[in-house]
């Protein structure tokens, strides 16, 4: 036999760490993407869960129901809701939504609602 004086075996170490590099670059891209699609399914959740807390406390503000220092917590599939509603006077009550879904993500907003004109009159995302 011949002296090969060893090329054989750096260069399959070279094409080797390539192809150990290539898959931890596309490992790394795959786990960054569930996670940006976990979050994402996460705020949608939370925008739900608040669209349906702001439907269900204006209408029990436009229906009358609601007294001072009232408070309602709800339960859905994807996660729950609250709101407190107070007021300081007979016109302007102050709702305080909270949202929280399964996976621990919680979502609060504020907002003032005039009875006089029935409609809500501020808004406050925190």
């Amino acid at each position: 036999m011949r002296n090969q004086k060893g090329f054989i075996l750096p260069s399959i170490m070279v094409i080797a760490l390539f192809c150990l590099l290539i898959v931890a670059h596309i490992s790394t891209i795959l786990i960054s993407e569930k996670t940006f699609y976990e979050e994402t399914k996460q705020y949608y959740i939370l925008e739900n869960l608040m669209n349906v807390a702001v439907k269900k406390s204006l209408q029990e503000l436009k229906s009358g129901n609601t007294v001072d220092q009232s408070n309602g917590i709800f339960h859905t599939s994807n996660g729950s809701f609250s709101y407190d509603v107070t007021t300081s006077d007979n016109v302007i009550y102050e709702v305080q939504l909270t949202c929280s879904a399964r996976e621990t993500k919680e979502y609060s907003a504020s907002y003032k609602f005039d009875k006089s004109k029935n409609e809500m009159i501020f808004w406050s995302e925190y």
